[in-house]
């Protein structure tokens, strides 16, 4: 069997110069996205850092050293907090979901309560 491309007669091969201009340029289109991923990670680590330090300080000041009466406090206070505001709910959720996403966000979450 034989494979065999078949083109148009018109048909002409483009070089890479010629195909920025049939793409609209497309580089600058990679940046201005590459610039908002950037930012929306930038804050969602700064959320997570400032939420896990928050609950950090919380442990510190309210622990009791029972481990079932701080966990039952702990998380009452973290449902007040996540259902006062729609912000607080936006915040609380995706810094539990970075707590919560892989093996980096349990470690880094256990030495920041185990050192408290």
């Amino acid at each position: 069997m034989e494979m065999n491309v078949r083109m148009p007669a018109n048909y002409n091969v483009m070089n890479e110069e010629e195909m920025t201009y049939t793409t609209g340029g497309a580089p600058a289109a990679y940046y201005v996205s590459l610039a908002g991923s950037l930012v929306v990670g930038g804050l969602l680590l700064y959320n997570w850092v400032d939420q896990l330090l928050g609950a950090r300080s919380w442990y510190a000041a309210n622990k009791t050293g029972n481990i079932g009466t701080d966990l039952e406090k702990g998380i009452d206070t973290w449902l007040n907090y996540t259902t006062s505001s729609v912000m607080n709910c936006v915040r609380s959720v995706l810094a539990t979901a970075g707590s919560l996403s892989g093996p980096i966000g349990w470690v880094v979450t256990a030495v920041a309560f185990a050192t408290v």
